[in-house]
């Protein structure tokens, strides 16, 4: 499969944070690494594809997205421009905005604050629609029907692994490579997956997005786990600039 956009690092010296992030998103995580002093190499371990969702019959009461991929992917329709929409951060919930929606909130965390949010705007019995993955990552429905509301998923995308060819390049590249960027928790599994079969000993640090991200990570030797204070993208470069100071050196063994 084809990789996209690849974007490789400005120079072969000093070292590099890999950001696994899907695209088209990746290239936004990239020019913010930049703009810290880091040195990007840009390669996702996920990919994402559109599906063809089956039709809207009813109009919900309200719209939900946990992603950005979920707002870029799904068919906008203008007579529900003015539904209740509700974000889990405010990335989504800014990008959902752009898209025409004029009634956005953002739970500005993961899906339990998600939860919280919709139970405390909308009335119990309401239809909430999911626009989603194919493979969710939480069970938000079941959450939401737990709450008293009629909730259902429309799937509009699928997330597939890159394949051990489209990382290939970024192999020849892991003694360089001191940090990486994990955004979800089956980026991590991959991650932590390929890392085993490429580099079992590689002993830098792997920042991650939530606590669930960086659990594939808990048996790999040698890797220094990070997690962000909270689950989005700022509170990740956040974390990665306080442990790594801007323009120091990581500190990487490959034993």
């Amino acid at each position: 499969m084809a990789t996209g956009v690849r974007f490789e690092p400005s120079s072969n010296s000093g070292e590099l944070v890999w950001v696994t992030r899907t695209a088209p998103h990746n290239l936004l995580t990239a020019r913010r690494l930049r703009t810290a002093g880091f040195d990007p190499l840009v390669e996702p371990v996920l990919r994402v594809r559109p599906t063809s969702p089956a039709a809207l019959i009813a109009v919900p009461d309200a719209l939900v997205f946990t992603s950005l991929q979920g707002v870029r992917l799904h068919r906008f329709f203008p007579s529900l421009a003015s539904l209740p929409v509700f974000a889990v951060g405010d990335h989504s919930a800014r990008f959902a905005q752009l898209h025409g929606y004029r009634n956005v909130a953002s739970a500005a965390g993961d899906v339990h604050d998600l939860r919280a949010l919709i139970r405390d705007r909308m009335p119990p019995g309401s239809r909430i629609l999911h626009m989603s993955a194919a493979r969710p990552a939480g069970n938000l429905l079941e959450m939401l029907r737990e709450e008293g509301f009629t909730a259902r998923r429309l799937c509009v995308y699928e997330t597939l692994e890159a394949s051990p060819v489209d990382l290939q390049w970024v192999a020849g590249k892991l003694p360089q490579i001191g940090a990486i960027l994990v955004h979800s928790p089956r980026s991590g599994r991959h991650i932590a997956e390929w890392l085993s079969q490429q580099m079992p000993a590689w002993g830098g640090m792997a920042v991650c997005i939530s606590a669930a991200a960086a659990r594939a990570f808990g048996e790999a030797p040698g890797i220094e786990t990070i997690i962000a204070d909270r689950p989005n993208e700022a509170a990740l470069l956040e974390v990665l600039t306080r442990a790594l100071p801007r323009g120091a050196p990581i500190r990487k063994t490959c034993r």
